[in-house]
């Protein structure tokens, strides 16, 4: 992801052994946390707001809120906390108004995220990708059913689901994305539009 701290553009990115940002204008190596890297696979990217990068990883290891600090031409990485209340495997997060939804496995879960608190937790969207459009959150369980649900805080507010037609017998690890009022969402060799208007 491409974030601005202090007037220093820089790209973040989680790759094999942790988070690392590199400085945009000349790709000079700025800073880098591996507390919440895993020797398997980091698969989710990383979230910023606030001058506040969250990233996230399954195999029991959970998440790590890093404060990111720029002085002149370089930035430091100051770790705010350390949760495993969000142990994102492949599905990603969001964040909304100060508050971060992802699944941590199989529980999908809003955290305050400056503080790393719990707001909620809920099982029945199942494990799976997150996406966020006009206020809600749409998240694809891995088996494929879709559940629409409001970005609320305080609690958990679904709005709907539905399952997916023409499934195959395979997890459905790509995200559902959202564009132009249309829901997109692909499954293997299949890709499937919705119109949400």
């Amino acid at each position: 992801i491409a974030v601005e701290v202090g007037g220093v553009r820089q790209y973040v990115n989680f790759t094999a052994r942790g988070l690392i940002g590199v400085r945009a204008n000349d790709g000079e190596f700025l800073w880098q946390s591996s507390s919440s890297a895993n020797g398997t696979a980091n698969c989710s990217a990383p979230v910023f707001f606030d001058n506040h990068v969250f990233y996230g990883s399954g195999y029991n290891t959970g998440g790590t809120c890093l404060r990111l600090e720029s002085n002149g031409n370089t930035t430091r990485a100051v770790e705010v906390y350390k949760t495993k209340d969000m142990k994102n495997h492949h599905g990603g997060m969001v964040i909304v108004d100060g508050f971060l939804y992802g699944c941590d496995e199989g529980i999908l879960t809003c955290l305050d995220l400056l503080s790393g608190r719990v707001m909620w937790k809920e099982r029945s969207p199942g494990k799976g990708s997150i996406t966020f459009a006009d206020g809600m959150l749409i998240v694809r369980n891995e088996q494929g059913p879709v559940t629409l649900l409001e970005a609320n805080s305080q609690r958990y507010v679904e709005k709907g689901n539905f399952d997916q037609p023409s499934r195959t017998n395979r997890q459905s690890w790509a995200y559902p994305v959202v564009a132009n009022g249309h829901l997109l969402l692909r499954d293997q060799g299949t890709l499937l539009c919705y119109d949400l208007r």
